[in-house]
């Protein structure tokens, strides 16, 4: 946490370069800054009360209409602290008792230097970009957290503009890589075309800037979507000895191992990663998904995820897994009906909708259950592969093998974890399942 006791320096926000619209907008030396909603509404408060501190409750009034946990402040400074790292000349101070306040670093303010032609020279070298591009960046990978449909397409947008702006931006090559990745790895695309272009992407960075901080992570986590599982063990040992205190690479593992059937080496990699970010809901959700696979008792599970729920009380895809963990341990119709509830109000969440089609199957609610199926025929092989789980539950295993026999045949997406799931283990039963499991697992070892 950011204290301060140094007296307020004299120099202001604006002549710092921080200044705010009519709309609303926070600008840096008149570029926009690219924050979720919260973190700028955050931001602008305390712009505006500078060179005051702003109290939790003007927080709780202002941003979050009356209804805020000290957490849910914590977690947003927190986003907006590492935000504005890349600028080095403004800061956050955490005041006990009191609340927030803004400071700027007087002896970090300087004039600006004339502007410099990207090139590869020094493509590398993140202090030359822009801090708004910078911005942008940090933005975009926050969006991706999101998990949504429109989540990941804003987050594309963005990140693609800041290269148009920027080319030679490893760290944006590494985001839009990826995002490219998330897309299959979440199911929203199943084009084995995107893992190729996320992996040219990277062979960039590995030419121009091989010492890019999560290379070897981003590179790793490509291979394990499109399943050449041999070779990203081995890009995932590079990741880890090269970044031990890096998040995204311990969740990267993470996921690998789950794919490769280790749920409870999973478990523990999420563990890591979570020490290391603890605002970062997708990190408590897979943690939950590794102590399925391993096995955990569903009572355990559904506190677990009761816990993360209060932690992130505004997350769809926390309660939609608490649902799903109900479900698994109690199925009863008032879980049933809380999940179609879900389906009528996130429409873009086209990938959740496997876990209510099961949790929907696993209620009694079979005429349910497929309807959501029927309604989802025309998405993708992968989307619709996530609805074998709620086909299993009701007696329907035959048609759950023939869409798990398509989307093997694709090669590349979230299948792997889907097969080695608690809810589809009676998959490993059907005589289709050994030439299935020979397609998806084929190179598991390194050549």
């Amino acid at each position: 946490m950011h204290t301060s006791s140094h007296e307020i320096p004299d120099i202001d926000p604006v002549s710092a370069g921080f200044t705010v619209d009519n709309n609303g907008l926070v600008f840096y030396k008149e570029s926009p800054l690219y924050l979720p909603p919260k973190e700028r509404s955050v931001l602008k408060l305390l712009l505006h009360a500078w060179p005051k501190v702003v109290s939790k409750n003007e927080f709780k009034q202002h941003i979050w209409a009356g209804h805020m946990s000290d957490e849910s402040l914590a977690r947003c400074v927190t986003q907006l602290r590492h935000a504005l790292s890349h600028f080095g000349l403004i800061q956050i101070d955490s005041l006990y008792g009191l609340g927030y306040r803004l400071t700027i670093l007087s002896d970090k303010v300087v004039a600006p230097k004339p502007a410099q032609q990207f090139n590869a020279s020094y493509a590398s070298d993140t202090p030359k970009i822009h801090p708004a591009l910078a911005v942008a960046c940090v933005y975009a990978q926050q969006l991706l957290e999101n998990r949504s449909v429109a989540a990941f397409q804003q987050a594309e947008s963005t990140i693609r503009a800041v290269l148009s702006r920027a080319p030679y931006h490893m760290a944006a090559k590494l985001i839009l890589a990826q995002c490219l990745a998330d897309k299959i790895s979440c199911g929203v695309d199943a084009d084995i075309a995107l893992v190729e272009d996320g992996l040219k992407i990277l062979d960039q960075v590995v030419d121009i800037a091989p010492e890019t901080p999560g290379l070897q992570s981003q590179i790793a986590h490509l291979l394990d979507c499109k399943w050449q599982f041999g070779e990203a063990r081995l890009m995932h040992e590079q990741a880890l000895c090269a970044a031990p205190e890096d998040m995204l690479t311990h969740f990267h593992y993470g996921l690998h191992l789950l794919a490769t059937n280790a749920p409870i080496e999973a478990v523990s990699a999420f563990r890591c990663a979570i020490e290391l970010n603890p605002f970062v809901p997708n990190l408590s959700l897979m943690l939950i998904r590794a102590m399925t696979f391993a096995g955990a008792d569903p009572a355990d599970i559904v506190m677990q995820t009761r816990s993360t729920c209060r932690m992130y009380p505004d997350n769809q895809h926390a309660y939609l897994h608490l649902l799903c963990a109900l479900a698994l341990k109690d199925p009863q119709p008032e879980i049933a009906h809380a999940a179609r509830h879900i389906l009528l109000s996130a429409p873009s969440a086209v990938f959740w909708e496997g876990k209510i089609s099961y949790i929907l199957a696993r209620c009694n609610d079979s005429a349910g259950a497929l309807g959501v199926i029927a309604s989802q025929a025309g998405e993708n092989v992968s989307i619709r592969a996530m609805h074998s789980a709620a086909l299993i539950e009701m007696g329907r295993v035959d048609e759950a093998m023939a869409v798990i026999k398509e989307a093997a045949n694709n090669g590349c997406g979230p299948l792997p974890i889907l097969v080695n799931s608690l809810e589809n283990s009676l998959l490993k039963l059907h005589p289709d399942y050994p030439a299935v499991h020979a397609k998806i697992f084929a190179h598991s070892y390194a050549d």
